[in-house]
């Protein structure tokens, strides 16, 4: 958990300060609907707007821009910002509001002076330019009169804070306020700029004064597990842990925090953009099967067509043009049935017309039922694709299910790689399968369709082993032929394939393990899909 408060702020503003003020911005990239890129130089510091990452840091990293076309938010911060100099970061308070203020020399040498206001409030975090006087100039997030009437964010009005309860500075607090707010459990709600982590590890008054005299203190705490427990630029520690590395800056600490748990800006919106594709996929492929169902379940006694065509065809010299049915004997079913006729055409045109309506349902059964094959099996893959995108731990690994979602055309290609020539060779450099190491046994495997259709045709060796979890899409696994696999193994291994799947606790499945020669790949089959004939099996519960 990262643990950012006002006063945890008010410290990170003290470094960007040092790092930032006095300098001159070259360029301003909006990197995502709610994230800003704005450059110092070689200095990338991000804005995040983001309700999970409401934060501002310099980044390390370039982050990629994922908006096709810049928005009026992104015009107007260019128009203004760059070109202009950040003469200084101010904090409202200890509330978790920034003021970043620029002065920039307009093309008559007059200095105007700009503020961007960022207001780190969870959802309701925004990002607002400001004239001088504090006239509004645009903000990422525009909010009508209808959502918040107490608040309305359009060009040209004057800015206002958000609504915020009245609360005492620290800096103003004496030791009998602070413990009687102790005593009652109220530090949280009456003392400005207090958090819950910091509120409940306070121990006494001087504990308070010493936290707000310190210099920044970037730590992360660990569990025994390697896992971040807390993330902090403040003197408190959790209960428990088992670790914890001191960072020089808050810059090298979030960082490492952010690829540590896959928050970059990037990595999100990718992730985000590639789940809402498939979720719309999935939901899509699931309402054609159960129509398909429904139309195959009404088609179902399509044959009875045939049996009463052949029942009319055995009488059809006893019939006579202008009936309206006719009660003959169903030799199929021993016992008597009616047939309704059309009494406006001639017996043979009835027979015809009966015939011609069972040759069309049978067309249609068929037709449906390749059809249910095919659209289940695209489901299959969806679920496939899903499970690998909730499983990514890198940017590059969502790239490749981008490209491979792109290829397929179930996801719109940015204008801007359209034309790329030799886009498939240039992926395939990219590839970085995933390795492990089970029973002293190197096992590579595929963490996207892209990987393994990669890892199982062109990267490995026609006598090496492949695992893969039966009737289930997942990962491809590739032990070296060389290794000497004991039941043991194979078991320990089958075991991993279904743990990349994600499938519960106590799970049990079938694993299918063969050697790469046994292996198709179907022409025009999706990425992934390969057949195979000879092959053994395991269960195993994980």
């Amino acid at each position: 958990m990262l643990y950012l408060d006002g006063i945890s702020l008010n410290k990170i503003k003290t470094e960007l300060e040092t790092s930032l003020k006095g300098k001159g911005v070259n360029k301003v990239v909006q990197t995502s609907s709610l994230a800003v890129s704005i450059n110092f130089g070689k200095q990338r510091f991000i804005l995040s707007c983001f309700p999970s990452l409401s934060l501002c840091y310099l980044s390390d990293t370039k982050e990629d821009n994922l908006l096709e076309e810049n928005s009026s938010f992104a015009l107007n911060l260019k128009k203004y910002i760059v070109g202009s100099t950040l003469i200084s970061i101010n904090q409202l308070g200890y509330d978790r509001i920034l003021i970043f203020t620029f002065s920039k020399l307009n093309e008559l040498g007059e200095v105007k002076i700009y503020n961007l206001y960022f207001e780190m409030m969870g959802k309701h975090s925004n990002l607002i330019l400001t004239t001088k006087e504090n006239k509004v100039l645009d903000s990422i997030k525009r909010f009508s009169i209808e959502e918040n009437p107490s608040r309305v964010l359009f060009p040209g009005i004057d800015y206002s804070t958000p609504s915020l309860e009245k609360k005492l500075s620290p800096l103003n607090l004496n030791e009998e306020e602070f413990l009687k707010e102790k005593n009652e459990k109220s530090l949280l709600k009456n003392i400005e700029g207090l958090g819950k982590t910091l509120a409940n590890s306070l121990t006494s008054f001087e504990n308070l004064k010493n936290i707000l005299k310190d210099k920044i203190a970037p730590k992360i705490f660990f569990n025994e597990h390697n896992e971040i427990i807390l993330a902090t630029v403040l003197n408190i520690e959790p209960k428990e842990y088992d670790t914890v590395i001191t960072y020089s800056s808050f810059q090298e600490l979030i960082n490492f925090y952010l690829n540590n748990q896959n928050l970059s800006n990037t990595f999100k919106i990718l992730k985000d953009k590639l789940t809402s594709c498939i979720k719309k996929e999935i939901k899509k492929s699931e309402k054609v099967i159960i129509s398909i169902k429904k139309d195959l379940e009404e088609k179902k006694n399509f044959d009875r067509y045939r049996e009463l065509g052949d029942i009319l065809a055995a009488s059809l010299y006893s019939l006579k043009k202008g009936m309206t049915e006719v009660e003959l004997y169903d030799f199929y079913n021993d016992c008597m049935c009616t047939i309704p006729l059309d009494p406006l055409v001639t017996p043979q045109i009835n027979l015809e017309k009966i015939y011609k309506k069972y040759n069309k349902l049978k067309k249609g059964m068929e037709y449906n039922q390749k059809r249910l094959i095919e659209i289940s099996d695209n489901l299959k893959y969806f679920l496939g694709v899903e499970s690998f995108i909730n499983n990514s731990d890198s940017k590059e690994n969502l790239k490749l299910i981008e490209e491979e979602l792109s290829s397929q055309g179930y996801l719109k290609v940015p204008s801007k790689t359209k034309h790329k020539k030799n886009i498939k060779k240039q992926v395939i450099k990219t590839f970085n399968f995933g390795e492990i190491t089970i029973d002293g046994i190197l096992v590579r495997y595929g963490r996207n369709n892209l990987e393994n259709d990669a890892l199982t045709t062109k990267y490995s060796h026609r006598e090496d082993m492949w695992f893969h979890c039966k009737d289930m899409p997942g990962t491809h696994a590739v032990v070296n032929a060389n290794e000497l696999l004991s039941e043991k193994s194979i078991y320990d291994i089958a075991v991993f394939c279904g743990q990349q799947s994600k499938l519960p606790k106590g799970t049990k499945l079938t694993v299918d393990y063969t050697q790469i020669k046994y292996l198709n790949k179907p022409k025009g089959a999706k990425p992934g899909f390969v057949t195979y004939k000879i092959f053994k099996s395991i269960v195993v519960t994980l």
